[in-house]
């Protein structure tokens, strides 16, 4: 774990943070192009971070970060980009394919 502290920046860790909050507030106010601002943004970080993640060997921390992103993009309108990287999720996974089904379970269900 020290590793990853050394590879990982607290400050991304930081923005993605409050560009998830962000989205979430601006979502529940109804401000739907400000949510997906914010939830694109926080998704890209998410992938920035997933990569620090692997980079640094915890493969727990990529998965969970590569989980926020597909859910950002989801909450961003953009399920196009979020599927794939589920899939592959589930896919590299099978054991905890119940916890993505449940995610996107969640998800369509905000859409409705």
């Amino acid at each position: 774990m020290i590793l990853a502290q050394n590879v990982v920046s607290d400050m991304l860790v930081t923005v993605k943070s409050r560009e998830v909050q962000r989205g979430l507030l601006s979502e529940m106010g109804g401000r739907t192009k400000q949510a997906r601002q914010h939830f694109l943004a926080a998704a890209h970080l998410e992938l920035v971070l997933a990569g620090d993640y692997e980079e640094a060997g915890d493969v727990e921390l990529a998965r969970r970060s590569r989980i926020s992103a597909a859910s950002c993009f989801w909450r961003a309108g953009e399920q196009d980009r979020a599927q794939p990287i589920f899939s592959e999720l589930a896919q590299e996974d099978p054991d905890r394919r119940g916890e993505i089904d449940e995610l996107l379970e969640e998800l369509r269900g905000k859409q409705e």
